[in-house]
């Protein structure tokens, strides 16, 4: 069997590598795909990364810090999975967006205040 990476990109760290170090990277991936290879017993598959857990240098067994996320999706998943857990996500993130709606209205009646002319 093989896995094929996808999404794969730069990281940013806080702190240089050092020469002569092995680095442990933990990955999280979805399965992107399943495919079967010319062979039938052999499959083949795709993994999108969906974000890097941790970098460890090997031979201190420390971790390395990096800034994990640079969209605000990314940063609002990683800000969840701190707070809460990874096992609470999902859970969450449907609890949010069953409070969509009210949010958004909460927001525009926000925005729409901060634009209204201020009395004197």
């Amino acid at each position: 069997m093989k896995i094929t990476l996808l999404g794969l990109r730069d990281l940013e760290t806080d702190q240089p590598l050092l020469d002569q170090r092995d680095y442990g990277i933990m990955l999280v991936g979805a399965l992107y795909s399943t495919e079967k290879l010319t062979d039938a017993s052999q499959l083949k598959y795709r993994l999108k990364i969906t974000h890097i857990e941790q970098i460890i240098d090997l031979k201190e067994h420390k971790e390395v810090k990096f800034e994990k996320g640079k969209s605000p999706s990314q940063k609002q998943r990683w800000r969840i999975e701190e707070k809460l857990g990874k096992e609470e996500y999902e859970n969450f993130m449907g609890w949010l967006l069953g409070k969509m709606d009210s949010l958004t209205e909460e927001y525009i009646e926000q925005m729409e205040g901060q634009n209204e002319p201020r009395k004197t």
